[in-house]
């Protein structure tokens, strides 16, 4: 699974390349809505993607609105559009016969999955990402979607909470209990290796 970021502004798209990077995730990225669409074309691996509202040339609707007729194939079978975040520094509030933000009306009207006003909160930005990706088909039509995230991030926080205590003890247990459970995970890759041969 990956995330594609698009903006036509450079810096804030490494910016929150970086950021998704920084979560974990695979990350690719594109400067306009027509390099974003040759991206969704080629690589299957994309499930979500996070684009600015007002670019030059294609705008965030009309992408979003392109990536809805893209026919993109695995083995499996067809693949489902990607999900869409779209960003903007917009409200609709203010100026709302203003023409970006009637594009941006229309968006909530075609059903994008998201919208986040910039400056993008990262908690939210990370939850709504863990969210879409708990959601999102795996590679293989039989396989259940796990949340990895969460565990994961408790796990790390849990390794930072005992450096920070200095307490070796507490370092040595659980150290013995991540290798229990790394030597279950391996008896069932072996047992699934075994009914698979």
């Amino acid at each position: 699974m990956k995330i594609l970021v698009v903006d036509d502004v450079g810096y804030t798209c490494h910016f929150h390349a970086r950021l998704i990077e920084k979560f974990g995730y695979r990350c690719c990225s594109a400067t306009s809505g027509f390099e974003a669409l040759n991206l969704l074309k080629t690589d299957n691996d994309i499930n979500i993607v996070i684009t600015d509202l007002m670019m030059r040339g294609m705008d965030g609707v009309d992408l979003y609105k392109e990536a809805q007729h893209l026919e993109r194939f695995t083995d499996d079978g067809q693949l489902d559009p990607p999900q869409f975040i779209l960003m903007t520094a917009l409200r609709l509030e203010k100026n709302s016969n203003d023409k970006d933000v009637q594009r941006l009306k229309l968006a909530k009207e075609l059903g994008i999955d998201k919208i986040m006003f910039k400056p993008l909160d990262q908690d939210e930005l990370r939850e709504t990402l863990k969210d879409m990706l708990m959601g999102a088909p795996e590679g293989s039509i039989t396989s259940q979607t796990v949340d990895l995230y969460t565990p994961a991030q408790k796990i790390k926080d849990a390794v930072n909470d005992i450096i920070e205590s200095g307490n070796s003890t507490a370092a040595e247990q659980f150290i013995e209990c991540l290798n229990g459970e790394v030597h279950h995970l391996q008896e069932f890759l072996s047992k699934l290796e075994t009914v698979q041969n």
